[in-house]
């Protein structure tokens, strides 16, 4: 096998164990950030913000604010599920009450648009394309930001 055939394989080898390594990563990096959000949702979660928000001035203090916080963890379990189960229902309810206003293809593209909301992937189609109400990703030479150091400029009024 000549050098350059050895080097263009190398190459290709790293590109791909880079891109293995990378697609883990983000992979593990989500995973954790969906248990700190789910971790929220819990007693204890909540538990942990309040500590963190008023910083207990004794440890008796902060014995009481997870005393409260125990009782109440079952309630605020219950109440994430229940608004979840409801939002679902107002969701399929609207849904229907538009079928008899919108176009099929209207229809179909909310359909998508809500699907793609509830976690499932995006058809290849709406890929690459402009939502409404997203700003155009800015160049790679940072134009539209501010200096380092000053505070973002206000959008202009309208």
């Amino acid at each position: 096998m000549q050098t350059r055939t050895k080097s263009a394989f190398l190459l290709l080898a790293v590109l791909v164990l880079g891109m293995v390594i990378g697609i883990l990563v983000s992979g593990v990096l989500h995973n954790r950030r969906m248990q700190r959000i789910a971790r929220i949702r819990t007693g204890p979660g909540m538990e942990q913000l309040i500590e963190r928000a008023v910083e207990p001035e004794s440890e008796e203090q902060a014995a009481r604010i997870r005393e409260v916080m125990q009782v109440a963890a079952p309630r605020f379990a219950e109440l994430f599920a229940n608004t979840h189960e409801e939002m679902r229902a107002l969701s399929d309810s609207v849904l229907s009450e538009l079928e008899a206003i919108l176009s099929p293809e209207q229809m179909e593209q909310l359909r998508q648009h809500m699907e793609m909301r509830r976690g499932t992937p995006p058809p290849d189609e709406w890929r690459g394309r402009q939502r409404p109400g997203r700003k155009p990703p800015r160049d790679a030479r940072g134009e539209g930001r501010p200096p380092p150091g000053m505070p973002p400029t206000p959008p202009p009024p309208e």
